[in-house]
Formats: C-alpha cells, structure tokens, sequence
C-alpha cells in the first residue's frame, strides 16, 4: 500500500494517543509521564561523551536528526552557571506543543545527566517561550 506523499502514517497513532492521555491526566501527570519517556529515549540512544559544549551539541544534534526532532543549541551561561538550550523544528501534530516539550525535559535531562563528570543534582526544565517554535529551556541547580 502506496503512503500518501507527505503524511507520516505515526502521526495518526500519535495524535490519538496524545489526545486521550491528555482526556485523561491532568497537565502535571501528563507531563510527568512524557518527561519520564523522554529519559527512556535517551537511555535506548545514548550519547557519547562529548569533552566540550560544541561536542556536546553535536551529538545531540546527531541524536535528534535520527528522530527527526530538530535541532538544538547550546551556550553556557556564566551569569548563573547552566547550559540554555534553544529547541527548534519539533514535529508537528497539531496543538500538542506541550507534549513534545515535556518529552524534551526527560530527554535532555538523561543526556546530559550521563554526560562525564556531570553533576547529578542538576535539572532540566523548560523555561518560557518568547518565539513561536522555539523551546527554551536551562540545565541547572534547581532551588528548593
């Protein structure tokens, strides 16, 4: 059977199953969920150990060209002692930003968690978007 040009036949399985996790969790529990299987994907696609920051997101880089996810850029960030990393070019499926973005937390998080000498009480969140496709987000110490 011919795949229609253009339409990726996961998207449809994708788009329900988001919708009905979504239909029944709360955004906390979902997003809980979603970070979790971000870690997993991680763990089955593990990085090598990058020795610098560009390496670092070469790799990612490389990870994500393989999901088709995009691409992300990293830059250290003296001020406050995190890695910021700028997300673009998630698949789309509709209004299901969050889910993807939730994925990324859990995703990021176990990279550069078994990164080298990676300090282990450092976090991944998302931070606020100020453009439309990008997701922000900062790999630092979380204050309690």
């Amino acid at each position: 059977m011919a795949r229609a040009s253009g339409v990726v036949p996961w998207r449809y399985f994708m788009r329900a199953l988001a919708e009905e996790i979504d239909r029944l969790s709360e955004p906390a529990q979902r997003d809980e969920l979603l970070s979790h299987i971000g870690w997993r994907m991680a763990n089955q696609m593990p990085l090598g150990g990058a020795m610098s920051l560009d390496g670092l997101e070469t790799e990612i880089n490389n990870a994500l060209g393989t999901l088709e996810w995009g691409e992300a850029s990293l830059v250290f960030d003296e001020a406050d002692h995190s890695i910021r990393i700028l997300h673009v070019g998630l698949p789309e499926l509709g209004s299901l930003g969050p889910w993807f973005a939730a994925t990324l937390e859990g995703l990021y998080g176990a990279w550069l968690s078994n990164q080298p000498g990676a300090d282990k009480s450092l976090r991944v969140t998302r931070q606020v978007s100020t453009q439309p496709g990008v997701i922000p987000l900062r790999y630092a110490r979380i204050a309690s």
